[in-house]
């Protein structure tokens, strides 16, 4: 027989920590927007030239998919849309447990002990 094991949330102290988490995800998606553009800005003005050793260095910087500017870059982009959901994600979660907690208690009635 399996042992049945219970998990309990507060879920006002759950719905404070989503709206910190929802705020945090915010903050790093327009900090990441402002950043991204910069960095993007500066590439494109190829500060390190367009002689030889420019060229050399922009191949093995920003030459191609595999390159570490352009994963950083791409790789980032992927993942901080995530990050920017999950507060949101987080309290939907707790708002739908504790409807359906009280759907439980309406349709049951509550623990008499």
């Amino acid at each position: 027989m399996t042992e049945l094991r219970e998990t309990f949330v507060e879920p006002d102290e759950a719905l404070e920590g989503a709206n910190h988490l929802g705020s945090a995800g915010a903050r790093l998606a327009m900090t990441w927007r402002n950043l991204a553009g910069t960095i993007e800005t500066l590439n494109e003005g190829r500060p390190w030239g367009d002689d030889e050793p420019g060229n050399e260095f922009n191949k093995s910087y920003l030459g191609g998919a595999d390159q570490p500017a352009d994963k950083v870059l791409k790789l980032t982009a992927d993942l901080v849309p995530l990050v920017e959901v999950l507060g949101p994600t987080v309290k939907g979660a707790v708002e739908g447990t504790v409807d359906v907690d009280d759907m439980v208690e309406t349709l049951f009635g509550g623990d008499d002990k």
